[in-house]
This record gives structure tokens, C-alpha cells and sequence, in this order.
């Protein structure tokens, strides 16, 4: 009966101590960043929100300072529109399964006439940094 007892006691002991199994990778951290690009948005700080994008080779200053002058229009229509952008929320993220460098992050914009829209914001990670795609 000692026996027995001794081989469950060690058995539950080798259970216990055994080594968790690691957590998948997820792309909450690559949403949370796509929010804060698109909080930008909302604060009207189109620089930062440009400065979010990937691009593979460093882009032309008067390339940028198109993509900025887009953003703010995009901003000044919703604001027309709809009252501007009053909320921005992770709706989920997902990482892609053979390439945890690609996240696909859903956000819920919320409007300021109570509507909301949910988009996709494509996001790839480089040199451990979160960019839009």
C-alpha cells in the first residue's frame, strides 16, 4: 500500500513540475498597435499615422507628404460625414498561421453620429516593430 501511495505521490510531483506548454503567439499586441496608428487618425496627427505604414525602402518626402495630405482628407470626409471618428476599438486580431510576422487586425471605428464601421487593417512586423501594410 506504502508502494503504491509513493508511485501517485511521484507520479502527481513529475505532473506538477512539468513544463507548461507555451502560449501560441496571437496578434493582440500587433492590434493594439494598429489602434494607435488609427488613434492618430482621430487626434489628426497624419505624420504619425503615416509613419506607421511598412515600407520596404525609405519613401520620398513629397511621397510622404501626399500620404499625409490623403489621410487628413479621408479624416475631414468622416468629420463631414459623420462627425469625425469618436472611438477606436480592437474588434480581434488574427495571426496568420505559418507567419507570425502577418496579423490581420479588425477595428471598430465608432462615429460621432453613433454609427460604426469595422475595418481591416493589415499588419506585418519588422525588426520587432508593428507597421500597417
Amino acid at each position: 500500500m506504502k508502494k503504491i501511495f509513493f508511485i501517485c505521490l511521484t507520479l502527481a510531483a513529475l505532473v506538477a513540475c512539468k513544463e507548461k506548454p507555451q502560449q501560441k503567439p496571437n496578434g493582440d499586441i500587433a492590434g493594439k498597435a494598429a489602434v494607435e496608428y488609427y488613434g492618430y487618425l482621430q487626434r489628426h496627427n497624419f505624420s504619425a499615422y503615416v509613419d506607421g505604414m511598412y515600407y520596404e525602402k525609405p519613401i520620398p518626402k513629397e511621397y510622404k507628404a501626399l500620404l499625409v495630405k490623403n489621410a487628413e482628407m479621408f479624416v475631414h470626409e468622416q468629420d463631414s460625414l459623420h462627425r469625425g471618428i469618436k472611438a477606436v476599438k480592437l474588434s480581434k486580431a488574427d495571426m496568420m498561421q505559418k507567419d507570425t510576422t502577418l496579423v490581420a487586425a479588425y477595428l471598430t471605428l465608432t462615429m460621432g453620429d453613433g454609427t460604426s464601421e469595422e475595418v481591416l487593417v493589415p499588419m506585418v512586423k519588422r525588426k520587432n516593430v508593428w507597421y500597417m501594410k
